[in-house]
């Protein structure tokens, strides 16, 4: 029998003591006191589910892969490392899907594309076998990939709080081909003509002649993000306000600091930069108009531009590969060609010049 409660009756000892009753836990062979009394059994209820957490806890004793449960240890780096990434919810939601395919391993077999993978919940199973099929799973490379480095790295840290004894290699796919495209000034411009100008009619569907100007949002965008080469989310965090957890566009001084006073630095730089006049002059006009956020829908922050963007994308007939970070390739790429200097460029857009090339 698993743990569980029982009250232990009143009884003498040998030396003619009485031991009152009292509610103990028993485990197999093991018993032990709760110290509560027969009227306590809330508390006693406590001691039991203080005691199974205990017993259940990952970090009681170094495993091998075979006994380690993915869960375990996808939970451990949850609860000691996601907290700590700079975007902890997008952490949470990739841990998420692991553990809803390693840790389940009858709903990995029913969501299973091509072969049925063989698993068993725990670390043993990871394989590159098994790796393919979580590939197939997610369907999209590049999220499986990341997820998978993350596993890799829940693994890492398991290791070094001694719950996973031994090394296990986690089977990553190709890498893809670095993304190339940009756009001209020309597709450029007929985004943001078609995002300022477009509208919503009565029927629903995208039309001129109303003043609903559903797409403005996507053109303040778009200018943000060619004007400075800047990354999607620092373009979405950009606020005229200053706040802990935003990026501040500084409408005086003309200067963006990027990176959000609250946000842990990462290998993405975020530097601050100065605006250009032209870019300076549309962001003050923004602000008088009374935005808070230099993209705004229906006067609020706009948290995801990705399903608005791709439509637009399709409205104005180009490819599927130009995407919001096209956006900053297209910066950079303009940059070049205008021949600012490699070390001036990198500073600006934030990466390296071994990235730049």
């Amino acid at each position: 029998k698993g743990p569980r409660l029982w009250l232990q009756p009143e009884r003498k000892n040998s030396n003619g003591s009485v031991e009152a009753a009292r509610w103990v836990i028993r485990d197999g062979g093991l018993k032990r006191s709760t110290g509560c009394t027969p009227g306590d059994l809330a508390g006693a209820e406590a001691a039991l589910a203080e005691y199974i957490a205990q017993k259940h806890d990952p970090r009681r004793n170094v495993g091998q892969p075979s006994h380690v449960l993915i869960v375990d240890v996808l939970n451990v780096y949850a609860r000691d490392v996601a907290p700590l990434h700079a975007r902890p919810r997008e952490s949470a939601a990739m841990i998420a899907r692991l553990a809803s395919w390693w840790g389940s391993p009858l709903e990995a077999s029913r969501k299973a594309i091509g072969p049925k993978p063989l698993l068993t919940g725990f670390v043993s199973d990871i394989n590159a076998a098994n790796c393919h099929a979580y590939v197939a799973f997610v369907g999209a490379t590049r999220s499986a990939s990341r997820d998978l480095e993350m596993l890799r790295a829940a693994l890492r840290h398991a290791q070094e709080q001694r719950i996973l004894e031994g090394t296990v290699k986690v089977t990553l796919p190709p890498k893809s081909k670095p993304r190339e495209r940009w756009l001209t000034r020309s597709e450029v411009a007929k985004l943001v003509w078609t995002a300022w100008r477009g509208g919503r009619s009565a029927n629903g569907r995208s039309g001129e002649g109303d003043n609903w100007h559903m797409r403005r949002h996507l053109a303040r965008f778009i200018l943000l993000a060619v004007y400075t080469g800047s990354r999607k989310q620092d373009v979405l965090n950009a606020s005229f306000v200053r706040h802990a957890d935003h990026g501040f566009v500084d409408l005086e001084r003309g200067v963006w600091t990027r990176k959000a006073a609250s946000k842990a630095a990462t290998r993405k730089k975020q530097t601050t930069i100065p605006l250009p006049t032209g870019l300076l002059a549309h962001l003050r006009r923004w602000c008088r108009a009374g935005q808070t956020f230099a993209v705004e829908f229906n006067g609020r922050k706009v948290d995801n531009i990705s399903k608005a963007f791709r439509a637009l994308v399709a409205e104005c007939g180009l490819d599927a590969g130009v995407i919001p970070h096209a956006l900053r390739h297209t910066g950079v790429t303009w940059a070049m060609q205008n021949g600012v200097e490699l070390w001036e460029a990198a500073g600006y857009f934030g990466m390296t010049v071994q990235t730049l090339m």
